[in-house]
């Protein structure tokens, strides 16, 4: 399980536009190093407004901080997360928590290759504890 320390600079900014994948080689010496855009609109579909966002590579044990830059994302809003240049992991988690969150209630999805995503919907049924999520 991953705990919440600070990660990787993230920037969010509110809106529903979604952005293309473009991978842009940059020369450093004698090595191409590719750079994806790994920016994507997260949508949520879970049936509670989230409180806390969480995004950090897959291959990390730590969540960084909440990078929800406002309140809530209300049940069916969407926001625009932007990651910083340089970074060039592919796989991203995702874990959030909602208004009313008990510690007990942990909540991720895992494995997003944002290299080839513009869009996330999340999904979660309570009864069951099932995570499922959509993309584009």
């Amino acid at each position: 399980m991953k705990s919440l320390i600070l990660f990787a600079v993230i920037a969010v900014s509110l809106g529903s536009t979604a952005f293309t994948t473009i991978e842009n080689p940059i020369k450093n010496g004698n090595t191409t190093t590719i750079c994806h855009n790994l920016d994507f609109t997260l949508i949520n579909e879970t049936g509670y407004n989230i409180s806390s966002i969480f995004v950090s590579p897959t291959t990390e044990n730590e969540w960084g901080e909440d990078i929800m830059g406002r309140d809530l994302l209300n049940d069916g809003e969407s926001v625009d997360i932007s990651f910083h240049p340089g970074e060039n992991d592919k796989k991203w988690d995702i874990y959030v928590t909602w208004e009313g969150y008990e510690a007990d209630e942990d909540v991720h999805w895992i494995g997003f290759d944002l290299s080839t995503i513009s869009e996330i919907t999340l999904f979660y049924e309570a009864k069951t504890g099932k995570t499922w999520a959509v993309t584009k």
